[in-house]
């Protein structure tokens, strides 16, 4: 199958690595001079193509649109930037065009890993052909596919990177107290678990059980107020190590 990929930086790299190791023939464009992408670098994009993935900056993607729409480029159109929701289905709208959004779940220093083996694909359909048409794409990665609207899917992406957020937060929060106390924070990290503690043990449905409600019951306020007792009496402000942002 012939793949183009627009916009070379680490998620177009390593699209195109993906795809080139499936023994797809790959073609990258980008505006900046790029080399070792493992495609076959184009001065501007093709129009005898199966299918073209935008990797670009979210303020880029509708004139990268709009500039395929005027190269005749054929949709469908994969977005694999990271988009507020409701963006795929307002540009699909916009210029009557097929778009599916399709994240990535990469991390930076690991993408050619996470790419090759990702936790999950998520595939934001613009109709059921093309869903399938990039399902059967990913389908020899033998990783969970999941195929859904693409509001969902941009949601998910946020989603996951705001969790990811909170967790870093929190932590940050905990090695302010664990510092105070002379504790390794990384021994208490072990020591609680994480995976267990918010996954294996409620069948990874803890806190989604309780939408719409606050957190209740014997221990959680108690604890709570244990916790910011604590940090008041020894002049911690938990949330001043995450406030920081290198």
């Amino acid at each position: 199958m012939r793949i183009q990929i627009i916009g070379l930086g680490t998620v177009g790299v390593a699209t195109a690595y993906l795809f080139s190791k499936l023994a797809h023939e790959v073609f990258g464009y980008d505006i900046k001079r790029v080399k070792n992408v493992y495609a076959k670098i184009l001065k501007e994009p093709l129009t005898n193509i199966d299918i073209t993935f935008i990797c670009v900056n979210e303020n880029d993607l509708e004139q990268v649109i709009k500039t395929l729409i005027d190269h005749g480029v054929p949709h469908p159109y994969v977005i694999r930037s990271t988009v507020k929701p409701g963006t795929t289905d307002t540009l699909m709208k916009k210029y009557g065009i097929h778009l599916i959004h399709n994240p990535e779940f990469l991390r930076e220093k690991y993408a050619f890993h996470d790419v090759m083996k990702p936790s999950r694909i998520i595939i934001g359909q613009c109709c059921q052909t093309h869903g399938s048409f990039l399902r059967e794409l990913y389908e020899p990665l033998g990783r969970p596919i999941y195929i859904t609207s693409p509001t969902v899917s941009e949601l998910v992406k946020l989603t996951v990177n705001l969790l990811r957020m909170n967790i870093i937060t929190f932590w940050n929060s905990i090695h302010s107290i664990c510092t105070s106390l002379n504790v390794d924070t990384k021994l208490v990290a072990e020591l609680v678990d994480q995976v267990k503690t918010i996954g294996e043990y409620e069948g990874r449905d803890w806190g989604i059980r309780f939408f719409g409600k606050r957190f209740a019951g014997k221990c959680f306020p108690e604890n709570l107020n244990q916790i910011l007792e604590f940090c008041s009496q020894h002049n911690i402000d938990p949330a001043s190590a995450f406030l920081k942002n290198d």
